[in-house]
């Protein structure tokens, strides 16, 4: 047991400076932003299996998951998880001719578009846009 207090000794010492020099808290911050983004990614993984599988309430479930644990920064990814959501959005509406839930579609939709177009992302900003097209002309068509 004497041969290990040496050792003890070092590694609370090594975390004592850590703490002391203020490294710690930092390594602590990193790891955790590590952790959000291998769970968001995980999150959205999950989604689009069960989108590929038909089950659009249990992507859409993951997907808000996801939304919790992306970094604003994450653009390209927000992006693309607020436009699926709007397409589960739009699909279940569409289906119930919900007119209000619809109108919830095209505000995701807008936002995908804005953050794609802040992208200068041409090709997403296209396909956004036939998206919110279809939810427009939906909605027209309920409120005739």
């Amino acid at each position: 047991m004497k041969k290990n207090k040496p050792v003890i000794t070092i590694i609370v010492g090594f975390i004592a400076g850590l703490v002391i020099s203020g490294v710690l808290s930092d390594v602590i911050v990193i790891a955790n932003n590590a952790a959000g983004r291998v769970l968001s990614a995980w999150s959205v993984s999950k989604a689009e299996k069960y989108i590929a599988g038909g089950n659009f309430s249990k992507a859409k479930k993951e997907y808000e998951k996801a939304l919790k644990k992306i970094s604003p920064n994450n653009k390209k990814l927000l992006a693309k998880i607020k436009n699926n959501m709007a397409l589960i959005i739009f699909s279940e509406a569409d289906k119930e001719k919900n007119a209000l839930k619809i109108k919830e579609s095209l505000e995701m939709f807008s936002q995908s578009l804005d953050l794609y177009k802040e992208l200068n992302d041409s090709e997403s900003v296209k396909q956004v846009e036939v998206n919110m097209g279809e939810a427009q002309s939906a909605l027209q068509e309920l409120e005739i």
